[in-house]
């Protein structure tokens, strides 16, 4: 189970009334990744926060970075639970992280859909669905985001791949 204080801001971004605010999320993430990424290792967690131009106006993408020293070695990309819905950010959303390098993560409030690449061969896992012009296509299912941070299975796979991340990145310091 994750720790009270984690849970505790989890809980709060939940309310009735919050789900209002664009960035309810933001904080019950930096305090879950910096509990993952302590201040007193290698590791740096850095928000991230990028304006983007859409057909709609302005936007923004939030991520959270993990750094090893200058290396980059996770990315979680937050996206409104709201828009989760939509295939249109979904597929939005799965775009954006297939170009970032490193093990990574798209959010949608508490969804979770986990990204890897092949350091070799440049494959991205899950696949991406192909797109049509001439048919209605879901390039990023819902059933992607298999994986909910407050239940136990979300948790167990988080601290999995955390755990990968921190085992494998002790040998790059040494």
């Amino acid at each position: 189970m994750w720790p009270a204080k984690v849970r505790r801001q989890f809980d709060i971004a939940q309310k009735d009334g919050n789900n209002v605010l664009e960035n309810v999320l933001h904080a019950p993430y930096n305090k879950l990744l910096n509990t993952l990424f302590p201040v007193d290792t290698d590791f740096t967690v850095i928000p991230n926060f990028q304006q983007v131009y859409s057909s709609k106006g302005f936007d923004y993408i939030v991520t959270f970075e993990i750094f090893l020293e200058n290396r980059p070695v996770f990315v979680l990309e937050l996206e409104r639970e709201r828009d989760f819905s939509l295939k249109s950010k979904r597929t939005s959303a799965d775009d954006q992280l297939r170009v970032r390098l490193g093990d990574l993560c798209c959010a949608f409030g508490t969804k979770l859909c986990f990204y890897t690449i092949e350091k070799d061969t440049g494959l991205v896992t899950p696949s991406r669905n192909p797109t049509s012009h001439n048919f209605v296509t879901d390039a990023a299912p819902v059933e992607r985001w298999n994986y909910d941070i407050l239940t136990a299975e979300g948790e167990a796979e988080f601290r999995r791949i955390v755990e990968w991340i921190t085992n494998n990145c002790a040998e790059l310091l040494v």
